[in-house]
């Protein structure tokens, strides 16, 4: 019979690393969320100043 592989858990190393991974992720995303919410609003802002001449 084999013997049961033995776990080993990841280095602190790693952990911390992806730990930092996933906040600087969450940053990158929320400037995206941001940018695209701020171009939405600019566009609708837009599309309101050509209505308003049309009528």
């Amino acid at each position: 019979m084999l013997p049961a592989p033995s776990y080993q858990p990841a280095s602190r190393r790693e952990r911390r690393r992806r730990a930092r991974f996933r906040v600087w992720n969450r940053i990158v995303l929320a400037i995206g969320y941001a940018a695209i919410a701020y171009n939405l609003v600019r566009g609708v802002m837009y599309l309101l100043v050509l209505a308003e001449e049309w009528l």
